[in-house]
């Protein structure tokens, strides 16, 4: 990754966003914009105006950078992610969570539209993750040399933080809101899977699958923070014999969701504040 980069970026964004101390921050995926509508904005920018992240072209993803609070938590949030399959390279990708670390943010959140592959998982449903598979065949810390992203052999163990799930769990108890638990696998896209990749990544442990989260993900453990994954099953993975997918019909089903999905993040906003205070690894 280009660091030089991504410090013209944070530089445009502190012009744009003054005063900016967040909680938390907070990347939403494919259909999750409509649940954002709760949040008191403070100040908004464009993708396309921060140098080097760039506008999205990919439908459900709105392409906004806000600062946003709610019941007392101040959060960075990204409406809309950049993906590895872009061809962008990693800087788009890996810069909301250099913004979040630059600016102060010890808790990331993040959101995504998945394809269920655990039966029970139906359309609709909210998982939170619990860990992950790296299916992409490329992670974003390959030839890092930045103290920024953690030691070169960064400890994945714990990449999804135990007491944000159990915070998680309260707030959707709190806010009437099912929720599931599971392991989601990434892949690089933008293709969907076919059943032969589905069966094995079943095989290999995996409920959910998806296109993006998991080199955040890695990256904001890496460097210290507190991750927190939370996907909406957006279709039943590739089987045979099934309907055909479309990127359409994923993000209606997430749409629908949104007051749901609303609900839950606006009971996990109300408690990010205490644990934003704490160090990761006295939790």
């Amino acid at each position: 990754m280009n660091m030089a980069l991504m410090e013209e970026s944070l530089a445009a964004v502190c012009a744009r966003l003054p005063a900016c101390r967040p909680h938390c921050a907070l990347i939403a995926g494919s259909g999750w914009a409509p649940a954002l509508d709760a949040l008191a904005t403070r100040a908004r920018t464009r993708y396309a105006d921060i140098p080097h992240l760039g506008a999205l072209a990919v439908p459900g993803h709105p392409g906004e950078l806000r600062l946003a609070t709610h019941a007392g938590c101040e959060a960075l949030v990204f409406a809309g992610r950049r993906h590895w399959y872009e061809g962008g390279g990693w800087e788009p990708v890996a810069l909301p969570v250099y913004l979040a670390l630059k600016l102060g943010a010890s808790v990331l959140v993040l959101t995504n539209a998945a394809g269920g592959i655990r039966e029970d998982l139906a359309p609709g449903d909210l998982m939170t993750i619990t860990d992950h598979i790296n299916a992409m065949g490329v992670n974003p810390l390959v030839g890092n040399r930045d103290p920024l992203w953690g030691p070169l052999f960064a400890d994945q163990t714990c990449v999804y933080d135990a007491p944000l799930r159990l915070c998680l769990d309260a707030a959707a108890a709190r806010s009437g809101v099912a929720l599931t638990r599971g392991v989601y696998a990434a892949v690089s896209g933008p293709v969907y899977e076919t059943p032969a990749e589905i069966r094995a990544l079943r095989a290999a442990g995996a409920d959910a699958v998806g296109m993006s989260t998991v080199p955040e993900a890695l990256l904001g453990s890496a460097a210290g923070m507190r991750v927190l994954g939370i996907a909406c099953v957006s279709n039943r993975a590739a089987r045979s014999n099934a309907p055909r997918l479309n990127h359409a019909d994923a993000v209606a089903v997430t749409t629908a969701a949104a007051p749901r999905m609303r609900a839950l993040l606006c009971a996990l906003l109300e408690d990010i504040p205490k644990y934003a205070a704490l160090p990761r690894e006295s939790a």
